[in-house]
């Protein structure tokens, strides 16, 4: 069954008045308008893996996240509508079906959820436990927590591809960082400005790196990608999922400004980013810049009572 998704994925110029009086351009690619549940940079993570699926005809699709993982629900979405058995092992074994909207509506999309400790999860990435996940669920394609392996990386360098002119920066909210790899595979000259939402987010510099170096970069070529990559790392909101008034009252300006929707999650951490870069200069004027929308806002119907979308 084939998915209706739109793309290319539309692109927004943003009239905002911090924007115009410091003479910056910015443009959001709109990859939450790809799909209605599988939407933001999911679709772009899992599709090559979804092809790897079909050529190799496995029996499931098993991957990993937490309990509020977009990464989960857009794989649950995907295996309802392509008839693809998923399996999610979700980090958490205080955890059921019933803990929140995301793990309940991934349990009836027909993912099965399996809960395990946090130190089990923690095993995710080695061989040895990839081989127990196998033994238990036979012929499985196992796809990294967020989709971060070499198929997820060049599934988001399209995102590039489908913008005719380059700008200066692009800038996108990192949690596993390979949306961020993926651009800076596609680019040539732009500078990507990764925003982790974790606290002490350096850490993803090395993930990025390593990410590009399993794309099959050469040591030159990978110290000159990275060259582009500026991290933003002081706009967690204190770590991943976290938030205060501040940032809830800023995803409220921009959406009565622009009518652009945030989440408190990722979207709105990037956009605040991007303001507060504009602000100091750090983003210069005269510059151009393609804000990347990963989508993400079911993330926002914790907080309903305080958005005014």
């Amino acid at each position: 069954m084939a998915l209706d998704l739109n793309l290319p994925s539309p692109i927004e110029v943003i009239k905002y008045e911090l924007f115009e009086r410091h003479n910056v351009k910015v443009r959001v690619k709109r990859d939450d308008l790809i799909h209605p549940e599988i939407s933001g940079n999911k679709w772009r993570k899992l599709k090559l893996n979804i092809e790897k699926f079909k050529e190799n005809r496995y029996e499931s699709l098993l991957t990993f996240g937490g309990a509020y993982s977009n990464h989960i629900s857009a794989t649950a979405a995907i295996g309802r509508e392509m008839n693809i058995p998923t399996i999610g092992v979700i980090r958490g074994d205080e955890l059921n079906a019933s803990s929140n909207d995301t793990l309940g509506k991934a349990q009836k999309d027909g993912m099965q959820l399996v809960f395990v400790s946090r130190e089990e999860y923690g095993l995710r990435y080695e061989t040895s436990y990839k081989h127990e996940l196998r033994r238990r669920f036979g012929n499985t394609l196992i796809v990294e927590e967020g989709g971060a392996n070499f198929l997820g990386v060049m599934g988001c360098t399209e995102i590039v591809s489908e913008i005719h002119d380059e700008p200066d920066y692009f800038i996108i909210a990192a949690g596993t960082g390979t949306t961020t790899a993926g651009l800076l595979m596609g680019v040539d000259h732009s500078k990507i400005i990764s925003v982790p939402v974790f606290k002490k987010g350096d850490f993803i510099r090395d993930e990025i790196n390593q990410l590009l170096e399993f794309s099959g970069l050469g040591e030159f070529e990978l110290i000159e990608k990275m060259n582009l990559l500026s991290l933003a790392t002081e706009f967690s909101f204190g770590g991943y999922g976290k938030f205060n008034k501040t940032l809830i009252n800023f995803m409220n300006e921009i959406y009565s400004a622009t009518g652009l929707k945030l989440d408190q999650i990722y979207t709105g951490k990037m956009f605040y980013a991007l303001c507060e870069q504009v602000k100091s200069g750090i983003i210069p004027s005269g510059s151009s810049v393609i804000a990347i929308h990963t989508g993400g806002i079911q993330g926002t119907n914790s907080i309903k009572d305080q958005l005014l979308f």
